[in-house]
């Protein structure tokens, strides 16, 4: 790994290791991520060897590397994906948008470390071996299918990736896995599903939660398999067969162990679960929970918020899926603050097509051009999700230049809702 950047008043720069240099290994180990490297860096003592320029040279250090080094390698080449999957959201993204938005990453290192979803596809003995050894727990799988024939037929594979193989290597290497299962009407749906979760259903606890999400399809999918999206019947019909099931399952395992998107239950306007429903929330960052949490969390608070505020007209942006859970649980809330006057506006998705309705997935073109010919307001609140790390949107439009479009205001909510703490009433 290329050393990119070094603190001068680091341990790193004590020891002598200088910007461009290559750390090769330790201890006669190959370094060749920082996973690597933070397995290996612990050892008593450690030798690390380095290349600097054409010459090749060791550091001693006896008591190991447990201080932080104060420095910075270059970024980790991600593995990428060589599946076809038929609903890939990647390939249903339009062309010249930027281009981290089409790489499809296949890296159970990332799963690791983000969360990411992977499908073990181009996972080798090798890397499996590797899993279990640095003890890169918990992995977050997509199996979609447990049937082979369904299972290639939606990954686009030619030949047996050998899955459940995979998952019960790990599973008896005490590797904690999470997996997901993307419902694809006509496809794996029904007794598909069924078999997928009593054969997942075995590797119990090791095997911990199985998510079920709904297909994401936009409108571009020229020259991509004809699918369809979850329909109300189909969700509904979804819904009977979990809700028939999970007393089984709690009453088998002592967990829900199956748990569905949020989507699901907003699509069918049905109660949300209770808070203790989530357990650990370990699924939330696929949409499983965070309509709950995000309830707790408003309400809350929302213990906080003033009684009254100077008068301040609001405008929330939210979009389709989420805009019922809004104006029944935010907008009245927010309406008994004296002078704050709310106004809840649902975004339609003219980018990705109709069918997509998340807040997640909405463009500052598509908010701009819907929101430019309303009644001004005094600020406009965009959801946090619609925003990446850098600031953006999808369509790289920022809130900065939502505001000019708009000529007002914007503020990004933050994970609870709105910075309306008494302590910044004046604001």
């Amino acid at each position: 790994m290329k050393i990119v950047d070094i603190d001068p008043h680091g341990f790193a720069a004590e020891i002598g290791l200088q910007t461009d240099d290559d750390l090769l290994s330790i201890n006669g180990n190959p370094i060749r991520d920082p996973l690597d490297f933070e397995f290996w860096r612990h050892e008593q003592p450690i030798e690390i060897l380095i290349r600097r320029d054409q010459s090749e040279f060791i550091i001693e250090i006896e008591d190991g590397l447990d201080s932080p080094l104060g420095i910075e390698f270059e970024e980790m080449a991600t593995r990428c994906c060589g599946n076809k999957c038929i609903f890939c959201f990647v390939d249903q993204n339009p062309a010249n948008m930027r281009s981290a938005l089409y790489i499809k990453d296949e890296d159970y290192r990332l799963s690791f470390l983000y969360g990411n979803y992977v499908t073990l596809t181009n996972a080798s003995q090798r890397d499996l071996h590797r899993i279990v050894d640095q003890r890169l727990s918990p992995l977050y799988i997509s199996v979609h299918a447990t049937d082979l024939d369904v299972r290639k037929r939606m990954l686009g594979l030619r030949r047996d990736d050998h899955l459940i193989e995979k998952i019960d290597f790990l599973a008896r290497g005490n590797i904690t896995l999470h997996a997901q299962i993307v419902l694809c009407p006509g496809i794996n749906n029904g007794e598909i599903l069924e078999k997928t979760v009593t054969d997942l259903i075995d590797y119990y606890p090791k095997l911990k939660t199985l998510a079920i999400v709904p297909v994401g399809l936009t409108r571009h999918r020229a020259g991509l398999p004809d699918m369809q999206p979850v329909t109300p019947s189909e969700a509904r019909e979804l819904f009977v067969w979990y809700n028939r099931n999970l007393g089984r399952w709690k009453k088998m395992l002592k967990t829900s162990f199956v748990f569905l998107a949020d989507e699901f239950y907003l699509m069918l306007d049905e109660p949300l679960p209770p808070h203790s429903h989530y357990e650990e929330y370990e699924q939330i960052e696929n949409g499983v929970g965070m309509s709950r949490d995000f309830i707790e969390t408003f309400s809350e608070q929302s213990e906080s918020f003033p009684r009254r505020m100077k008068p301040q007209r609001l405008r929330i942006v939210t979009g389709r899926m989420a805009a019922p859970l809004l104006k029944q649980i935010v907008v009245p809330r927010l309406r008994q603050i004296k002078g704050l006057d709310v106004d809840l506006v649902a975004i339609e998705n003219r980018f990705y097509g109709e069918r997509i309705t998340v807040s997640g997935l909405l463009t500052g073109k598509d908010i701009a051009s819907q929101l430019v010919d309303q009644p001004k307001t005094d600020l406009v609140l965009l959801p946090p999700n619609c925003i990446n790390h850098d600031g953006k949107l999808l369509d790289d439009w920022t809130p900065v230049r939502l505001q000019e479009a708009l000529q007002t205001p914007v503020l990004v909510a933050n994970d609870g809702f709105l910075p309306l703490h008494k302590s910044e009433k004046a604001q």
